[in-house]
């Protein structure tokens, strides 16, 4: 891997002790197109939240966990929670890769985030809150369901691939009317239902169903007039009906089954 352009370089943590009170706060290992990476932060329980601080009066751009080979980012962030959310209150992209997450509260400040290659069974959705989300990112996690995903109403990109999900109901999409891009892709998806509505998504422009368990789509429910590509390689489906395809997705480019 080719090392980044670097602005700064700095050692990650500094740590003040107060008689018996800890204060701690993190400063960015590396910087690199406005991105602030941190390094060896182990949050395992409600307790390891104390005193800590982190740079978000700087950067609007966090990385933590995984992401470059020549730096030791190793960080352990067993649940992302709400009172670790409101210490990032500045931080409106966010990256945590491989950081051995299991839950996640959903951040209600933050715009992209990217939360892939961690082991997160449990995500909490607040019904009363509104979020900011525009982007999201969960691969390769172990979620079975997205139907809380409903208030995340602001959603353009969700990115569910190499999850453990079996059904998936489109009428969840309903709930986003900006959605520009869907990726579930290596599920374990039996069944897309069409729902009881009739759906339309007009900014929809690619949807990826890869490497699921799929034998149908049922397309009568759907009107998607922006879809350019459809992915449905990897499914035991037969063949989709022609006639049904074109009145549903209008300027589709490509279909791969």
């Amino acid at each position: 891997m080719a090392f980044p352009r670097l602005s700064s370089w700095f050692v990650l943590t500094l740590a003040v002790l107060s008689g018996s009170a800890r204060y701690q706060r993190y400063i960015c290992q590396v910087i690199e197109d406005d991105w602030c990476t941190l390094q060896r932060i182990f949050i395992t329980s409600r307790s390891d939240l104390s005193g800590l601080r982190f740079p978000d009066d700087q950067f609007e751009r966090l990385r933590i966990g995984q992401y470059y080979d020549f730096a030791d980012t190793d960080s352990v962030i067993s649940i992302y929670s709400a009172g670790l959310n409101r210490r990032m209150s500045g931080v409106r992209y966010l990256q945590m890769n491989a950081v051995r997450m299991q839950g996640l509260d959903m951040p209600d400040s933050v715009l992209e985030l990217d939360v892939s290659d961690n082991w997160i069974s449990r995500v909490y959705i607040d019904p009363d809150k509104s979020y900011n989300l525009r982007k999201l990112k969960m691969r390769n996690n172990l979620l079975t369901s997205v139907a809380s995903f409903k208030y995340l109403n602001q959603l353009e990109e969700l990115d569910m691939a190499e999850n453990l999900i079996h059904l998936l109901n489109f009428e969840l999409f309903s709930f986003m009317p900006y959605i520009r891009t869907i990726d579930f892709s290596h599920n374990r998806l039996l069944e897309v239902r069409p729902g009881s509505i009739k759906l339309l998504l007009h900014y929809l422009e690619r949807l990826d169903l890869t490497g699921n368990q799929l034998i149908g789509m049922k397309l009568h429910q759907w009107t998607f007039p922006s879809l350019r590509m459809l992915n449905v390689t990897g499914n035991p489906i037969g063949r989709l009906n022609y006639f049904e395809v074109r009145r549903a997705f209008p300027r589709l480019k490509r279909v791969t089954y």
